[in-house]
């Protein structure tokens, strides 16, 4: 079935539908007589005689069938033996058999075409096809009397089955079932009571004679099934059941154990996505782990000596770095901002150089991304043309925060061992459904022996496999992890997030407790004209936190605290920094530089496979309902040549 399956997949997936061969043709009729006896020593004998009638297209396609039958069941050798093959009325026609270990191939026709309805005519000999069955407490004749393992449809297919009078009776009443359907169907198909049997062919009396069962015929029944039409791929199964001792019935011995890699390469498949994903998901979070385990304390005031661009690094948001940094400046009165128009859009605002003295490294470092290096106090920038066409400096400056923030040991290159087994993951998934895909009718039948669910895992495992080697490469993973040194920083900026979130009785007192008030107006920009009036610490403070504000996305809620303790005429000072930052138009434009920096730079089917196969091994029989089509021993295939 499996063969059978991956030869669907590729058709699905192939660009150019697949031209006709010589499987493309059907069976008008598919009809097998059955005579079932206990030769001289007890055990069972089968004589098969298949009429097949065959449409074939009216062009040169097909020189004839072929008709692979088991020469095992469950382990138990059938020994099988082709007696006749004929045309209609017994017509002599050119045949061959070949054979390997596990099927004897029956080929028809020579080298000339044949076309329109052809009918064989096949007789075949078989024992030991009864088996006993511990689950059932019986001996049966569990039998695929069309197997699953065909391309082509059946329009009508009928089954007898013939069951000598010595083991006749022993047959047990309700105990006769067929099933229908693709592998592992267990729909039911109709199955007739037991009628006295006719008589039965010289040849086949002649045969049973052989074998020590004389006058077999004498008392014996006949069971008819019904299997109706057929799809490809879809076979007949016959569960008849006897009282155990009736036949000297082989049990099925124990399976031989699979090679390792037939069971491990689909269960490495299927490992190879779901386990891929989870490795994925499960590095996300540890590399982005604070290494630092210390207690969040509340922080209310910033870091002494750490610029926004290394707290952005820290943090892991370069695309709001230059805004922050941006209103830091704005606050420390570095550059001034300019409105106009309705002060929405990154056009309405303009920055202004106020001065350039005394300004620490990453201050310079922005100023110069800017308003160039060779600036001075007055220099101009429109936000909007900024924006729609940034300089390749701004673009620089935020690619390389991750570099500033490993110069100064905060973060650390990822450790290749990560890339390493990542690259198995998906490497080796990829090799796995490949291998899955085009050996899975040779190589997998551990799949196969486990019907429907085999075809799931198939399916899964090779999706599973196609995910690694397509799909995981997709998720991205951080390039560097925080050292001790920046997650200690990373909490301290924990700190002044919990202390943005406080409520404003929370935030004062917090901010004015005995052994840190005198730091509130110890900031490096003293407010206003009256740094010591009343509520001025606060308002500095606050101002101080903004920047800090919108690295954290928290930018219109801190403006809206900012507005509710300042006095009137300083929020009128402010209104061009604040509308900016309310607006969003300042973290637009730091965004869209930031989408442009994360944007990467360039740098220079096997013919005779059987689903239905008695090489496989049967662990429970089907008389008593609780089997299935393509469950039972015989089967094989049938296809065209």
């Amino acid at each position: 079935m499996l063969a059978a399956l991956a030869v669907a997949v590729f058709v699905v997936l192939s660009v150019a539908p697949a031209s006709a061969d010589v499987d493309d043709f059907s069976y008008d009729s598919f009809e097998a007589d059955h005579w079932l006896i206990r030769d001289g020593g007890g055990r069972s004998a089968l004589y098969t005689t298949e009429t097949l009638v065959a449409r074939f297209p009216d062009f040169d396609q097909n020189r004839g069938i072929v008709r692979w039958l088991p020469r095992t069941d469950s382990g138990i050798d059938l020994a099988t033996t082709v007696t006749s093959v004929t045309g209609a009325d017994g017509a002599s026609i050119p045949w061959w058999t070949e054979s390997d270990d596990d099927w004897i191939y029956v080929l028809t026709g020579n080298d000339d075409y044949v076309r329109g309805v052809q009918t064989y005519v096949i007789s075949y000999t078989m024992q030991d096809v009864v088996l006993r069955y511990d689950d059932t407490d019986a001996d049966e004749f569990f039998w695929d009397t069309v197997g699953t393992d065909h391309a082509q449809p059946f329009a009508s297919v009928t089954s007898r089955v013939h069951v000598a009078g010595g083991a006749a009776d022993g047959r047990l009443d309700g105990r006769a079932y067929c099933y229908r359907g693709a592998a592992g169907s267990t729909d039911q198909c109709e199955i007739s009571p037991p009628t006295p049997a006719a008589s039965w062919p010289d040849a086949v009396n002649a045969w049973a004679s052989s074998n020590g069962s004389m006058d077999a015929a004498a008392g014996a029944v006949t069971i008819t099934a019904d299997g109706g039409a057929l799809g490809p791929y879809e076979g007949v199964t016959l569960a008849i059941g006897f009282a155990q001792g009736t036949f000297a019935a082989p049990s099925p011995p124990p399976p031989p154990p699979y090679p390792w890699w037939e069971w491990i390469v689909p269960v490495l498949a299927i490992l190879s996505g779901i386990g891929g994903l989870i490795f994925v998901i499960v590095m996300k979070i540890v590399l982005r782990r604070n290494p630092d385990r210390s207690p969040v304390i509340v922080q209310y005031s910033p870091p002494e000596d750490e610029s926004l661009t290394l707290s952005a690094g820290v943090l892991d948001v370069p695309e709001r770095a230059l805004a922050a940094h941006v209103v830091d400046l704005a606050v420390r009165d570095r550059l001034e901002i300019r409105a106009s128009g309705d002060r929405h859009e990154p056009g309405d605002f303009t920055l202004v150089l106020s001065n350039r003295s005394e300004l620490e490294h990453d201050d310079k470092r922005v100023v110069d991304t800017l308003f160039g290096k060779s600036s001075a106090p007055g220099t101009e920038v429109d936000l909007g043309a900024f924006a729609r066409k940034p300089p390749t400096r701004a673009v620089t400056y935020v690619r390389r925060i991750d570099d500033f923030t490993l110069q100064r040991g905060y973060r650390a290159k990822r450790p290749d061992g990560i890339d390493l087994i990542r690259a198995a993951f998906q490497f080796g998934g990829l090799g796995l459904a490949f291998a899955l895909f085009f050996f899975s009718s040779e190589a997998f039948s551990v799949l196969d022996d486990i019907g429907q669910l085999g075809n799931t895992l198939f399916f899964l495992a090779i999706g599973s496999g196609l995910f690694a080697g397509f799909i995981l490469p997709m998720f991205s993973l951080p390039t560097t992890v925080l050292t001790l040194a920046g997650g200690m920083h990373r909490t301290y900026l924990d700190g002044i997030r919990e202390y943005l979130s406080l409520a404003e009785e929370d935030r004062l007192r917090a901010a004015q407790s005995p052994q840190t008030a005198d730091l509130v107006t110890s900031g490096r920009r003293t407010y206003g004209d009256e740094p010591n009036a009343p509520g001025a610490d606060v308002v500095n403070l606050y101002e101080r936190l903004l920047p800090y504000a919108v690295l954290f996305g928290m930018e219109r809620q801190w403006i809206e605290v900012i507005r509710a303790v300042a006095p009137a005429a300083i929020v009128a000072a402010r209104v061009s920094l604040f509308d900016i930052v309310v607006s969003d138009s300042l973290s637009d434009a730091s965004g869209s530089i930031g989408r442009l920096a994360a944007t990467p730079v360039s740098r220079g089917s096997s013919s005779s496979g059987g689903s239905s196969s008695s090489s496989g091994w049967s662990f429970s029989g089907g008389s008593s309902g609780g089997g299935f089509s393509g469950g039972g021993g015989g089967g094989g295939g049938f296809g065209g040549r």
